[in-house]
């Protein structure tokens, strides 16, 4: 087996997740739950992307049934199961891809937002049934429950969690 095009993939995952987190970082100063659930959408959204990349090089044919393997090649890790309730492969990839980028980005840029958390969770599940894997939509849902978790004021901001204001 070729292990080129898999080590290509994890290492891009791995360094689209750390760029963009640096940037979460940045960009939340420290709230734990920001970053947390940012770091775990971003992971979940970037790898549903690639179970979509998977499914879309299978061509445009129909899958044997609602479970399938988004890399049938990859024997080590079964494949990649997902499911999908669009009965074609290249359509359930583009669908799984686009559900994938929009996870990233509601992840990484509007996480701390007063529904985002909701958002996020609603994302993944539709990413679940586009293709977008098994435990990556899981992983995207509990980073909504963790952004649900995120304390907001009365402006709809999120509270800061950090102590720097000692009185």
């Amino acid at each position: 087996m070729d292990w080129t095009l898999l080590v290509i993939l994890f290492g891009l995952e791995i360094g689209l997740v750390a760029l963009i987190t640096v940037m979460i970082r940045h960009k939340f100063k420290g709230d734990v739950k920001i970053a947390v659930a940012s770091f775990l959408g971003v992971i979940a959204g970037i790898t549903g992307c690639i179970h979509g990349l998977g499914e879309i090089l299978q061509g445009n044919v129909a899958p044997s049934g609602i479970v399938i393997e988004a890399w049938p090649a990859l024997t080590l890790l079964i494949g990649e199961p997902a499911m999908t309730l669009i009965p074609n492969f290249f359509v359930t990839g583009v669908l799984a891809t686009i559900f994938g980028i929009l996870v990233t980005i509601v992840a990484a840029v509007y996480i701390h937002r007063k529904n985002g958390g909701l958002v996020l969770i609603l994302l993944s599940i539709m990413m679940l049934a586009v293709g977008g894997g098994i435990i990556p939509p899981v992983i995207g849902v509990i980073a909504g429950i963790i952004g649900t978790r995120i304390k907001h004021g009365k402006d709809g901001l999120p509270q800061s969690s950090n102590m720097d204001n000692k009185d």
